[in-house]
């Protein structure tokens, strides 16, 4: 008989290190056991674990099926640690058993999958276990094998393996197949424990590794009662049992405040969630929310989940994450606040009791000051009514205001380096004041991101200099940029939306023939008032499918409602067309899509313009509820004339002889198509190194009738211009 081996007896000052002598000690006797008996084996197996002989095959038929290892094997030296011993106090191993409710059985599987993360010795033990140094983690068999006596023990203890057991359904171990195998048995598959079970055994902290994508963990400061009504937060508080609440507001507006101030309130940390940041894979997404779930219990911490509409993907439609959650949520025995910036029901395969809690956008005066504070806070100042046309454009919660803020100060920063480069001698030390188109560019920053898909960012370029039209069109427009402009005040501060039945926003129908202005006035507009010109693609919003244009069109309202941007629907006839008389289930579908497209439009709280070569072509219900009708007619002499000039850049060479009253007189042409054959014209001009001259104009009107078909006035047969 081989020498017995005595286990170290570590001194037990830590639960890991008591943890570690009860595996030491079962391994210890399940080493002498192996020992003696492959010891007449190995003397006559020059080849040990790579092939079976024929001896071997009879003795293993004649053993009992499923007997254990230890089946008959006497206790070993010593006395193992009990598991009330390990957990007596507050550790790791005393949070996972009564967490979970763990056996000792279940203990003492979780400790074999742990042993290997502490020391590598461990692996070359259950190498030499499982007669194989290639498998070096401990398998199932294996398991079993050590921890019964019995073989009906050893058929029992398969049930905590089961998929609906605590140790699995809770995905504290893992099971990993044996790669030699094609399709391995139970007992074939490696005990792999989670990461998060591990750092917690090991007493690590931090948080997980797999959060980094989707999780930020914060100790909230502050005064709560700035956020939240301070006699609420006492009732939250207060409510026994774990407090579920789903609060509602736009993204960037305060509807953070409510779980701040409650983990606060409650001491606790805050756990922040955000569902998009989760894998597409649904499988990879319910392990990542199972341990953001565990790492709150973990911690103690206040579970933020903010975004939940990002929850589920297009391509869950069964909710298969919704699904996921409502379990998470059932087990969870701690606070839990959902955000959102729409209505959420929690699934319904559980009562989990949401309180709803719906938070506002900040009201124009709030807004207003927050500017003044964060600019204050970076020891500069903007002009107070800079500071009121940031607050009436831009619906900016906190925490963009903030960033917004700061960026502002570093471009007004960078500015002035450039100017102390440029300057030598310029005194610097002090950080100047952002500038208004600066703060403006800043706080559109903060939302132009959301402009994807079927809405397209428009560059704006152009301002009431590069437009010419009649006096009364041009006064309307003034009109649209006054109505935006001044929505906060007369909407908020003189009470008119608490007297209105339908939205705020401003819509607007451009109508005339091609090339007037249209697409040109609605840049005019979103450059004067400072925002994004989002230009809806039609093509990506229109679908034959039914229900499909209506689910688009929430999309692109969706996304610009955080925006503030103007939206433009060019040529709009196609989608904003007349509702036509039910005479087949298509007709029906059809008008149910102008009715969804004029609710969301009431919605929109911004600007929305339409265009339209022709007004007819409209539906009498979206007439009705614009609040501006702008006819954009054809050019006569005199405003072309003004449109050859403006069309024409200063910088631009041009030959003394240009004769704008005669191109203006001679061709009856719009505004788009000046600004084309202008633009041709000096290409022509450049080719030839000259300046811009008449025949270069004349040659371009030429190609320009040619476009649209027409007969170019005064062209002789051949087509050529006369004179």
């Amino acid at each position: 008989m081989s020498e017995v081996l005595t286990p170290p007896r570590p001194v037990p000052d830590t639960p890991q290190l008591l943890a570690l002598s009860r595996l030491d000690g079962l391994l210890t006797q399940a080493v002498e056991v192996l020992t003696d008996r492959w010891a007449a084996q190995s003397a006559a197996d020059t080849l040990p674990g790579l092939h079976i002989s024929a001896a071997e095959a009879r003795h293993l038929l004649r053993l009992p099926p499923g007997r254990p290892l230890l089946d008959g094997a006497p206790e070993g030296p010593g006395e193992r640690p009990g598991w009330d011993d390990i957990t007596a106090g507050h550790g790791g191993w005393s949070w996972l058993r009564t967490r979970h409710g763990l056996t000792d059985l279940e203990l003492d599987l979780t400790l074999m999958a742990l042993a290997p993360e502490v020391d590598l010795r461990y692996e070359r033990i259950y190498g030499y276990l499982q007669d194989d140094m290639s498998r070096r983690r401990p398998l199932v068999g294996l398991a079993l094998d050590l921890l019964s006596r019995t073989a009906g023990e050893r058929l029992a203890a398969r049930a905590v393996l089961a998929s609906d057991a605590s140790l699995l359904r809770h995905r504290v171990l893992d099971l990993v197949p044996d790669p030699l195998y094609v399709a391995p048995p139970l007992l074939a598959h490696f005990l792999v424990l989670d990461e998060q079970i591990t750092d917690v055994l090991l007493g690590q902290s931090g948080l997980d590794r797999r959060l980094a994508g989707c999780c930020r963990l914060e100790v909230p400061e502050g005064d709560p009662a700035l956020g939240t009504d301070p006699a609420r937060l006492a009732e939250w508080a207060g409510t026994r049992g774990p407090l579920r609440i789903h609060v509602k507001g736009p993204a960037g507006s305060t509807r953070g405040r409510p779980a701040r101030d409650l983990a606060l309130g409650l001491g606790l940390a805050l756990l922040t969630l955000e569902p998009g940041g989760l894998p597409d894979d649904p499988d990879s997404a319910a392990d990542i929310l199972a341990v953001a779930f565990r790492e709150a219990s973990l911690l103690g911490a206040l579970l933020r989940v903010d975004g939940i509409e990002h929850l589920r993907r297009p391509d869950d439609d069964r909710g298969a994450r919704e699904r996921i959650l409502g379990d998470l949520l059932a087990e969870h025995d701690g606070h839990v606040v959902v955000e959102g910036e729409t209505d959420w029901t929690p699934p319904a395969q559980h009562p989990l009791g949401f309180v709803p809690v719906p938070v506002p956008r900040c009201d124009l005066s709030t807004r207003q000051l927050l500017w003044e504070r964060e600019l204050a806070a970076h020891g500069v100042g903007a002009a107070p009514a800079d500071l009121h046309d940031l607050a009436a454009r831009f619906r900016l919660g906190p925490d963009r205001i903030a960033d917004a803020a700061l960026t502002a100060v570093g471009e007004a920063g960078r500015r002035a380096a450039r100017v102390t480069d440029r300057v030598p001698g310029t005194p610097t030390g002090l950080p100047g004041a952002p500038t208004r188109d600066e703060l403006f560019a800043a706080a559109r920053a903060q939302s132009s991101h959301r402009l994807t898909g079927p809405a397209q960012r428009v560059r704006t370029v152009h301002g009431w200099d590069d437009i010419v039209l009649p006096p009364d069109c041009a006064a309307q427009l003034t009109e649209v940029c006054a109505r935006v402009a001044h929505s906060g005040q007369v909407m908020d501060d003189w009470g008119f939306a608490r007297t209105l039945s339908h939205g705020r926003g401003v819509s607007a129908l451009f109508t005339g023939p091609p090339g007037t202005g249209k697409t040109m006035a609605a840049e005019v507009i979103a450059h004067e008032l400072g925002l994004e010109l989002a230009r809806i693609d039609l093509a990506g919003v229109v679908s034959k499918y039914i229900g499909e244009t209506e689910k688009n069109l929430d999309r692109v309202f969706t996304a610009a409602a955080d925006t503030d941007a103007v939206l433009l629907f060019d040529e709009a006839d196609a989608l904003f067309g007349k509702r036509s008389e039910v005479r087949e289930a298509h007709d029906r579908y059809a008008n149910i899509e102008v009715a969804h497209l004029l609710q969301r439009m009431e919605q929109y709280e911004g600007l929305v313009v339409l265009t339209s070569n022709l007004r007819r072509n409209l539906d009498e219900a979206f007439t009705r509820r614009l609040q501006f009708i702008v006819e954009f007619p054809f050019p006569g002499r005199v405003d072309r004339e003004r449109i050859w000039r403006v069309c024409l850049p200063s910088g631009a060479p041009r030959d003394a002889a240009l004769d704008f009253g005669r191109l203006a007189r001679d061709f009856p042409l719009t505004g788009g198509s000046i600004r084309n054959i202008v633009l041709h014209a000096a290409y022509l001009a450049a080719s030839a190194n000259t300046a811009i001259g008449m025949p270069h104009l004349l040659r371009a009107t030429r190609r320009e009738y040619q476009k649209l078909d027409q007969v170019m006035p005064g062209a002789g047969p051949d087509g050529d211009e006369r004179g």
